[in-house]
Parts: structure tokens; sequence; C-alpha cells
């Protein structure tokens, strides 16, 4: 298992151009694309660089990050179009972009650049490595936090929580549900917490879908639902709640919010998201002993296989990667090289005016103390089919149609399978 055979077949009609307009063809210009809009950060940190390399012009071309984007990214890597460093939001994705055919071996550039070294370490990746090849460097570490609507929490008389159990979550899940408010939208990833990087796979490469922890979750999720305390699946899936959560959150349709640091640009926006409480944040809860973050390494940053401009889109990146951590601040992107001190990040993730909507200090306390344990999932064969059929019985079972026993079951069937199957190409 591992990268090979991981970069999924996509269509291979060519596209012109996608998200703000696309890219033409100028063999005198680098072409990015990226899924973060230009003046949430990429903007700044393009025109510096094109101050520090005024010889490589820039052009910066935005493309929507949903499944209907993401597919005309892989439909324009495989057409030829005109793009030569490009970002992938998430391992599924990164799951269809990280064969040696889309994506070009950074890691002899990578070996000789010792201010990434980090890049490098297997037992911590932060990259998508195989063997001496690197085609994808993660830019960002987006832990996963608590958020809660404080005005609720203080009515509910539940203290803010420096370091929980899953128990005890659960408890001020219970509390928190009441006069109409949901006490969360969904649970943390509970096996994640439990099990750490790779969770879906034995040591051996089988399906580890048996694992207790999986079952359990399937378990409390749907009796949290069935009894009101988490937000109903049939409602949030006629409402995309997935893909639009703050609104809910916003709305106050619940009380508190597993989600990560990008998000927080909507609850600093009044004019946007406008509300009348204030945000406090707490870390995830541990399970039985075991503390591993449900958020991740993320927006990974690639060269195109086919560029004919390596050198300057290498330029590129080791400039993002290295002198870009100010800039995405904006976005709610931690760097994970960075020489910014807390209190600017913090003012960076929260926006001017920051106390007026978020206890800082619990912000403070819940991103640097510790600091949390991230994890990058790296064997991805066949990372997106197996998320395909978790999410398949996840939606059956959560909508109390299916057991969760048999809702796992399948899984765990179905992956074994999946993992089968593409040992034999």
């Amino acid at each position: 298992m591992g990268l090979a055979g991981a970069s999924a077949a996509v269509g291979a009609t060519a596209l012109a151009g996608c998200g703000d307009g696309g890219a033409a063809t100028d063999p005198d210009t680098l072409q990015v694309w990226s899924g973060l809009p230009p003046e949430s950060g990429p903007q700044d940190l393009i025109d510096r660089f094109q101050e520090a390399h005024p010889d490589i012009p820039v052009r910066y071309t935005r493309y929507v990050n949903d499944d209907r984007g993401n597919l005309k990214v892989n439909t324009a890597l495989q057409g030829g179009v005109d793009i030569d460093v490009f970002f992938t939001f998430g391992v599924e994705n990164l799951a269809m972009r990280g064969g040696t055919d889309i994506s070009a071996d950074l890691g002899d550039r990578v070996r000789a650049t010792p201010e990434l070294a980090r890049f490098l370490d297997p037992d911590q990746p932060m990259a998508l490595i195989d063997g001496d090849t690197v085609t994808a460097i993660a830019t960002t570490r987006a832990p996963n936090f608590i958020l809660f609507n404080d005005t609720l929490r203080e009515e509910a008389g539940v203290e803010l929580p420096e370091s929980w159990t899953w128990q005890e979550y659960l408890e001020v899940l219970d509390r928190l549900s009441r006069d109409g408010h949901h006490g969360s939208y969904t649970l943390p990833d509970m096996p994640r917490i439990a099990i750490g990087p790779d969770y879906r796979f034995t040591d051996q490469g089988d399906s580890n879908f048996s694992h207790p922890a999986f079952l359990e979750h399937f378990e409390t999720s749907a009796s949290l639902i069935r009894d009101g305390v988490l937000y109903p699946w049939s409602q949030a899936l006629a409402r995309q709640v997935e893909a639009y959560q703050q609104n809910n959150f916003i709305a106050e349709d619940f009380a508190s919010w597993v989600t990560a640091p990008y998000s927080l640009r909507f609850l600093n926006d009044q004019e946007g998201y406008p509300h009348d409480f204030s945000v406090s944040a707490a870390p995830i809860p541990t399970v039985e002993g075991q503390d591993w973050n449900t958020g991740e390494y993320g927006a990974f940053i690639q060269i195109n296989a086919k560029s004919r401009k390596q050198e300057w889109a290498w330029e590129f990146c080791k400039f993002w990667l290295l002198e870009g951590a100010r800039d995405m601040l904006k976005a709610g992107y931690m760097s994970i090289i960075s020489d910014v001190e807390e209190d600017e990040i913090l003012a960076g993730l929260l926006g001017e005016g920051a106390e007026e909507f978020f206890d800082v200090e619990s912000f403070r306390r819940t991103l640097f103390d510790g600091p949390p344990e991230l994890h990058l999932d790296t064997e991805l064969t066949p990372y997106s089919e197996i998320s395909l059929k978790y999410e398949q019985q996840r939606d059956v079972c959560w909508l109390l149609e299916r057991s969760p026993e048999r809702a796992i079951r399948t899984v765990d069937r179905n992956t074994q399978a999946l993992i089968d199957r593409f040992a034999e190409q």
C-alpha cells in the first residue's frame, strides 16, 4: 500500500479555466492554482514574492474548493492545462493527485534545502513521502478544537474546560442541549483520537474498522441524534450543513462546534456573519488516555509533473513554505515553519477587536499548550473509495435507518474488499 496506485484516474478533457477565470497558456508566467480567495492572504504573499523575484511573473487562479471544483482541477491536471503550482486541500483530494504522473517529485529539492528538513521525517510525516519521493508538502497545521457559544454555555452552567475526557465531554453536551438548542453538530472523530494516523488500516495493511472505537463512535452518535443532543442528520444532509456549519452555529442551532482555525474568519466578520455572543475554545477531549488531535497537517503545495517551469515553481513553493506565515493568518492558516509569535498568530486568526468576540486566552491555551498532536495519513490506497463507503454507511446509520453494528460491519467488509482488489493490481 502507500503512494503506489494512489493517484486515481480522472477525466482527460482539457479545461480552459475555473474559479475566478482560469489560467491562460503562457510560457513566461508562473500559473498557481488554489482554493483560497486571493484577498485572504495569497495575494499579499504573491506581491512579496514578486518583489523578491521580479523576473518570475505569477498568475493566481482560484478554484472553488468543493467536489465540483476539485473535479475541475483533476481534469485540468490530466488534460494538460497550463498549471505549474497547485494546492490540494484534504487527504481525499491528495489521494487523487499524489502520484508522480500528476505531481513532480520534490525529494531532491527538499533534501537540498536544510530549512525544510522537517518535511523528511517519516516518524512525523508532514509531506507525502514514498521512499525518497516527495510529491506534496503540507503548508499548514490545522488543529481541531471545540468552540462554545458562551451565552448558551453559561446559561447551561458549564465551566469552560481546559482539559477533559470523552465522558466529561458527553456530559457537557447533554447539559448544552436545552431550550431548542442542540449540544453539537457532530462529535469529534473518536476513533482518530484513540488510534491516530492511518487509523483505517491495521499494521498489516488490512481493514481496521473492526476496532471497537469505530462502532462506539457510530453508536454514540446515533444515540445522541435520537435524543436530540446532536443536530438531526436528516436536516444536516437536506440543508448541506456540512458545507456551511458556521451559519448554523451563528444561528445558535448548536451550542458547541468541532472545527479548525480557518473557521474563525466567519466569527470575526460581524458584517457578513453578525452575532451577539462571544466564543471560547476548548481542546479535543481525550479517549482512554489517548490524545491525538482530529486536525491534521494540510493545504498541500505541489508542482505539476508536466510543468516546464520547474525551477520557477520550486522558488515559489520554497518562498511560500519559508516566508508565508504572516500572510496566511488571515485565512486561518498557521504555517508549519513560522517565526511568528503567539500574540501575532492570535491577532491574525481572531482579527481586530478580538476581545469583543472571543475569549482570547482560551484560544491561546487550546492552540499552544501542549501543543495538539496532529497527524497526516500517508496510506492512500484506496483512500477516496473507502471514504465513500464509510460515508454511505454513516449516513444510513445516523438517519437511524440501519443499526450501528450492521453499518460498521458493512464498512469493514467493503474496505477489506477494496484493499484486496488494489493489492492484486
